[in-house]
């Protein structure tokens, strides 16, 4: 049984990030081994996230592609917001893929396994076994986790951002490319909450997704319709190419995954609770995550914490706004329209970051109407 001080099982944008951060500090000798089953050579997803400037991670091979502008629109009311210092960064996960693993091609001590993890064994020692389809069982000192196996909480129990999106080109000048449409809000939200995101690369060519919250299973084909009658009705689209398509599931909730007792198996991504539960963004949590975990295991030899630890007020935020969501769809287009429309737009984008004080946090939240959020509290339930 060949032994590693750490492995990493699933190279998404968790694993994938880890290493990367790993190898550009002083761990960067250690035996590693990663295991996915994917070669992860092809585009199949798309991240974006915002910042003053591109993060050290983001793929430096590749033209950058950003936006000063966001606009949120319900019906015909729309709001439109410079980012001021701010940008919103897109990325390709191709891109992305080929720099990390270029770079992890550069160093002899990792090892790349194209395997299926069929489980995770906790051992006696300290050490930790991971058992594959293929290739037999490794273990290692400290393991990094992002498949989910059951840790989860069932999904059929907790609110989901589903989506479905396609990178479309139009022989016709159809979007403008100097906003993103953050949320555009079209139907009448009496029982669900939904809406549509344009990422314009240009005037021909964009990334359409439509996005519903909802408890029940992801149905790629009446997503795909709702995509369709977008483009027709809504931007007079008819003739198209589509060059991409993308589709997921995010689990919305602040709700606890079971107990991770191994002290020796740290979760990456959204299993450690990386996604933003209000609004699904995650890239740049990861990050943030990733880099706490390095920094930790140099200066300790060891993680204390089995997850990202947002600050407690944070999730309290995001669960008011998930209660909503549930029990009164028809209030988010006016709480994130509002928002953007009565606050400036750094300033919110902050706060979706987590990274505002709580005066910054007063200044916001007081400028909303406060009747829905006093109805969620009233009615208060964790999602």
């Amino acid at each position: 049984m060949a032994t590693y001080d750490y492995i990493i099982t699933g190279l998404g944008c968790a694993g994938l990030s880890l290493v990367y951060y790993l190898l550009d500090s002083p761990l960067r000798d250690k035996k590693i081994l990663l295991i996915d089953n994917s070669s992860k050579t092809e585009n199949d997803r798309t991240w974006c996230y915002w910042a003053e400037n591109p993060l050290e991670i983001h793929p430096k091979n590749t033209p950058l592609v950003s936006w000063d502008s966001i606009k949120i629109t319900e019906a015909k009311k729309s709001v439109s917001a410079h980012l001021r210092n701010l940008k919103y960064f897109h990325i390709k996960s191709s891109d992305f893929y080929k720099e990390v693993i270029e770079k992890i091609k550069r160093f002899p001590n990792v090892s790349f396994l194209r395997d299926s993890v069929e489980k995770i064994e906790n051992t006696e020692e300290s050490s930790v076994r991971v058992v594959t389809s293929k290739s037999g069982i490794f273990s290692s000192e400290i393991l990094f986790n992002s498949i989910p196996f059951s840790l989860a909480p069932k999904e059929n129990n907790i609110l989901k951002q589903v989506f479905v999106g396609w990178k479309v080109a139009c022989q016709k000048d159809s979007f403008s490319p100097d906003a993103v449409s953050l949320m555009h809000f079209v139907s009448e939200q009496k029982t669900k909450t939904d809406f549509f995101y344009v990422l314009p690369y240009n005037k021909k060519e964009a990334l359409i997704e439509y996005t519903l919250y909802t408890k029940g299973d992801i149905d790629i084909p009446m997503l795909e319709r709702e995509l369709a009658n977008y483009l027709n009705n809504q931007l007079g689209v008819s003739e198209y190419d589509i060059s991409f398509k993308e589709s997921g599931s995010i689990p919305m909730t602040t709700l606890e995954t079971p107990a991770n007792t191994h002290p020796n198996i740290i979760h990456l991504g959204t299993l450690a609770g990386c996604s933003k539960p209000s609004t699904g963004y995650t890239f740049y949590d990861i990050q943030k995550h990733c880099k706490s975990i390095v920094n930790e295991i140099v200066l300790t030899g060891k993680v204390s914490s089995k997850k990202w630890n947002r600050k407690a007020r944070f999730g309290f935020y995001d669960n008011i706004i998930l209660n909503i969501a549930v029990k009164w769809p028809a209030a988010m287009p006016q709480i994130f329209g509002q928002m953007f429309a009565l606050n400036k737009a750094n300033l919110v984008l902050k706060f979706l970051n987590e990274e505002t004080n709580i005066w910054e946090e007063i200044s916001i939240l007081s400028k909303l109407k406060f009747s829905i959020f006093i109805k969620s509290l009233l009615n208060y339930e964790k999602h």
